[in-house]
């Protein structure tokens, strides 16, 4: 049966996802072979994936732990013609000791939420839906490497299956949180790459999407990356407006440690405040942190692109870098914009550069090599 209604926002009503009413379905046992590689980042997916069901007027199903494979769906389904979907990215990690640890993944739960409401798909209560992925953790431990820089990348999805043509407000959805061994997504190690800014493709606007995690967001940036490549950049730098503001950095948040124009040294980041950059966990913590070691100033601001190339021309560029589930931190070596390359000192990238020692200490968060709130034991 489902979950009982609860009043949640003026008009609206959210039925909670009951973790104590989990079911297990035809759980298998594992398929991982010891000649297994998880080099393959998110290539194949483990064994088992968690499944809730959502319709109007009835709430959310029974939570269910089922095999992995194909999803069958209504031609007609919302997500095929109208991309109602959206998604997160998180991750999994064994520590020292043999424990399942995870990243702040509340905030995880709460950025879904938001994304979920602002496509008018179903809210869920976040603290359970995470009881939900700990128990699938469980189920398939063996397929979470035991090795450093090697984790389960974790994808929740929200989706509406209404099976009408018509757009209209989400009636039926459903929910998945799917599960992939990975190695380091950058096979190469802590390499610095090059952005090439791209005024042309503009990835998100002011009052659109682009602080939600949805899949329509990322699609229409694959032209911009092969226009990327092609002038011999790893990522695009997206900039928009007649002032080229700065917002992401491929799939990243930007960050870059200066000094800025008072003769303070400053970590500067673009802000949240126009809607436009994704709301990152990754880069939050690196605020957080910076805050917390005092080594310099810590801004979130609207940052316009030839600020940043002003502060190049002055020498006053001492580190950029992307944040991101997926990686981390990236180092950046330079920027390409109109011709020219614009570097970063070499020193940047030494063991006792900014980047390095949050990278360092980011991880050893994240496997419990130090002891922090942050890293949630959860097998």
């Amino acid at each position: 049966m489902p979950g009982r209604t609860t009043r949640f926002r003026q008009g609206e009503f959210i039925v909670f996802i009951f973790s104590s009413s989990l079911s297990f379905k035809n759980i298998s046992v594992s398929t991982l072979t010891p000649l297994f590689s998880f080099a393959l980042y998110s290539k194949v997916i483990s064994d088992h994936m968690l499944k809730v069901e959502w319709r109007n007027g009835l709430g959310w199903s029974n939570p269910q732990i089922i095999q992995s494979g194909p999803i069958a769906l209504h031609p007609f389904a919302h997500v095929f013609h109208y991309a109602n979907e959206c998604y997160e990215g998180m991750k999994a990690y064994i520590d020292s000791k043999g424990n399942v640890r995870m990243f702040r993944p509340e905030k995880n739960m709460e950025r879904l939420n938001f994304s979920a409401s602002r496509l008018c798909l179903p809210a869920f209560n976040g603290e359970e839906l995470l009881k939900c992925i700990e128990a699938l953790l469980k189920v398939d431990k063996e397929w979470i490497p035991r090795k450093k820089g090697y984790a389960m990348y974790l994808r929740p999805l929200i989706f509406s299956t209404t099976p009408w043509l018509g757009l209209t407000q989400t009636s039926e959805a459903h929910l998945y949180v799917m599960m992939s061994p990975v190695g380091p997504y950058f096979k190469s190690g802590f390499v610095p790459i090059k952005l090439a800014v791209d005024s042309k493709w503009i990835r998100a606007w002011p009052g659109g999407t682009g602080n939600v995690k949805f899949g329509g967001n990322y699609s229409p940036t694959v032209m911009a990356q092969r226009d990327a490549a092609n002038a011999g950049a790893s990522q695009a730098l997206f900039v928009y407006d007649k002032e080229q503001y700065i917002t992401e950095a491929g799939t990243m948040n930007i960050f870059l440690l200066w000094k800025n124009k008072m003769g303070e040294i400053e970590l500067v980041t673009p802000s949240l405040e126009d809607g436009t950059i994704l709301a990152g966990i990754t880069r939050q913590s690196v605020i957080d942190l910076a805050r917390e070691w005092g080594e310099c100033k810590v801004t979130e601001r609207m940052l316009p692109l030839q600020e940043v190339l002003d502060a190049f021309n002055r020498q006053d560029v001492y580190e950029i870098f992307g944040t991101g589930t997926a990686a981390v931190i990236q180092p950046i070596a330079c920027i390409s914009y109109g011709g020219i390359d614009y570097s970063v000192p070499k020193n940047a990238f030494s063991e006792n550069a900014f980047q390095v020692r949050m990278t360092n200490t980011l991880t050893a968060i994240q496997y419990g090599e130090i002891d922090h709130p942050w890293s949630r034991v959860v097998a």
